[in-house]
């Protein structure tokens, strides 16, 4: 059975977001911030962040990645990706690795020179620029949103998953101004009300935060 390590309102809630989607059985193997730089997890990603996934004997990091290979391995409808070839599959591409390559850079770089937690000093020149870089980002999103119901066309896919994520993290540190983004708007309220998103996103109730910053990633050791 797939075993997804997971941290709430983490890269890891897209690992379970594909997996509700599809059906796909699975375990969750919850853990608190300092709890992934544990050397199981270490062991698979160097940095101690979620997700990691082990199915069967596969051992896999990175987050879209993961989507990815679950989808190919699991849609067999191909539901949630277009087939190679198609003549949607080029702007789905673009839009599932805009995700992690255009949008999560300047929502991370919000998030960790914010001040909002003691972890994530203020520093207002990073944040303003983080802050204009995403503006941009997510106006790109809005402004393709103004003529189609999801990112990569009309129907719901795996880019969804990607692009959702990196903009809900960054509504919950306020870094997006959504009355100027109303496409953005329509579109995160509609993916929060899928049955998916809301599991992918569940937080346990005896769950305990750890902020940004609060657990430091062990040194690497080199190999002999």
């Amino acid at each position: 059975m797939l075993r997804v390590v997971h941290m709430p309102n983490s890269r890891s809630s897209r690992i379970v977001f594909v997996a509700e989607e599809l059906r796909i059985p699975y375990e969750i193997d919850l853990r608190r911030r300092s709890e992934l730089k544990k050397p199981d997890v270490l062991a698979i990603n160097p940095f101690g962040a979620a997700p990691v996934i082990q199915d069967g004997d596969l051992e896999m990091m990175e987050s879209m990645a993961i989507v990815q290979y679950l989808v190919e391995r699991h849609d067999k409808e191909q539901r949630l990706m277009p087939p190679v070839g198609s003549p949607g599959r080029a702007r789905f591409l673009q839009w599932f690795h805009y995700a992690e390559a255009t949008l999560a850079p300047p929502m991370v770089g919000y998030l960790r020179s914010s001040g909002l937690w003691k972890t994530t000093p203020l520093d207002e020149k990073a944040r303003d620029a983080a802050r204009r870089s995403l503006d941009i980002a997510v106006g790109h999103v809005d402004d393709t949103l103004a003529d189609s119901a999801c990112i990569a066309g009309d129907s719901f896919s795996a880019a969804d998953i990607g692009i959702h994520w990196a903009i809900h993290i960054a509504r919950m540190i306020q870094a997006v101004d959504f009355d100027e983004m109303k496409h953005v708007a329509r579109y995160m309220a509609e993916i929060d009300a899928r049955p998916a998103a809301k599991i992918a996103y569940a937080m346990p109730a005896d769950y305990v935060r750890e902020p940004p910053g609060s657990a430091l990633t062990p040194a690497r050791v080199r190999r002999s």
